[in-house]
C-alpha cells in the first residue's frame, strides 16, 4: 500500500470523482459529506484506524461522497486488489471497518428520512480572528429523578461524542459506535445509537442518531417525529432529556469559553 499526506482543509476527494481506490487513516482526521437539497450535510468525521472510499471503488461508480482533511493526516491508499487482503481478512481492521460502515449508513438513512422537512443548516459565520476555546461538560441528573444509575460527569475532549443505551450482547458491538453507554431497564427510552453532541458551523450541536423517541435540547423536541434532528446548544447550561418530555434520563451540558 502507498502512503498518502493531505493538509488541513485539503479534498482527498470529491462528490461524482472517479473511484480507483479506499483509505485507511494512518494519522489525522476526515470528514465525509454530502450535498443534499438543504446543503452540505456531514455523515461522518473518522479518524486512525477507519476507513472510507471503498464504496465507490468496490461499485466501480463515481464517487458518492466528498472527503476533506480536518487537520494533517496521513493515509494508506489500497487498491481493490488488496483490499480483500489488507481489511476484509484482518479481524482488527474488519471489526473497525464494520462499525464506521454501520454508522454511515445509519446517518445516511436518516438524512434520506427527514430531507422532505429538515430544517435548513445554520449559515456559517465568518471566521473571528482568534478562535475561540470552549470546554464541554456532561453531567447526568439522576439524582433528582430517582433513577438508580451509575453517576455520569465527564469533560468531552473528542466530537462527534456519540451516546446511546448499552449493548448487552457484545456479538452485536460492532453495530454501536458509542462514547457513552447507558444501562437502562425496560421500558427503553434511549435507543442504542441515540444522539451525538458535534461542533458545526462554528455552533455545537446536539443531533439525533434516529433515535426512537428523540431528545428536548432546552425545551425544543428534536427527532426524526420532530422533523428537525439537530438543535444548537449555547454557551453556557442546556438542558437535555433523552427520550419522552418525562424521561428519567436528565442531564445538563455546560459549555464554557476560555480566555
Amino acid at each position: 500500500m502507498a502512503t498518502e499526506h493531505f493538509q488541513r482543509g485539503q479534498v482527498i476527494f470529491r462528490e461524482g470523482d472517479k473511484s480507483q481506490e479506499a483509505y485507511f487513516i494512518v494519522n489525522g482526521l476526515v470528514e465525509i459529506t454530502i450535498n443534499t437539497s438543504h446543503g452540505v450535510q456531514s455523515l461522518a468525521k473518522i479518524g486512525p484506524g477507519e476507513i472510507f472510499g471503498e464504496m465507490g471503488m468496490i461499485m466501480d461508480r463515481p464517487r458518492s461522497a466528498t472527503a476533506t482533511a480536518l487537520e494533517n493526516t496521513t493515509v494508506e491508499t489500497v487498491a481493490e486488489t488488496e483490499f480483500e487482503q489488507q481489511i476484509i481478512q484482518r479481524p482488527d481492521r474488519l471489526h473497525v471497518y464494520l462499525s464506521t460502515l454501520f454508522e454511515r449508513i445509519r446517518k445516511t438513512d436518516l438524512l434520506l428520512t427527514t430531507s422532505t422537512n429538515a430544517t435548513v443548516p445554520l449559515v456559517p459565520k465568518a471566521k473571528p480572528a482568534k478562535e475561540p476555546v470552549f470546554r464541554v461538560k456532561l453531567r447526568s441528573h439522576y439524582d433528582e429523578t430517582g433513577l438508580d444509575l451509575e453517576p455520569v460527569e465527564k469533560t468531552i475532549t473528542k466530537l462527534p461524542f456519540r451516546i446511546g443505551r448499552s449493548y448487552f450482547d457484545t456479538a452485536t458491538s460492532a453495530l454501536a459506535r458509542n462514547d457513552l453507554s447507558i444501562e437502562e431497564p425496560t421500558p427503553y427510552q434511549l435507543s442504542r445509537n441515540h444522539c451525538e453532541i458535534d461542533f458545526e458551523h462554528g455552533h455545537f450541536i446536539l443531533r439525533d442518531r434516529g433515535s426512537k423517541l428523540g431528545s428536548w435540547v432546552n425545551g425544543d423536541h428534536i427527532g426524526v417525529d420532530a422533523g428537525c434532528i439537530t438543535s444548537p446548544l449555547k454557551v453556557g447550561e442546556n438542558k437535555i432529556i433523552f427520550g419522552n418530555g418525562d424521561s428519567p434520563h436528565r442531564y445538563s451540558i455546560t459549555i464554557e469559553e476560555l480566555q
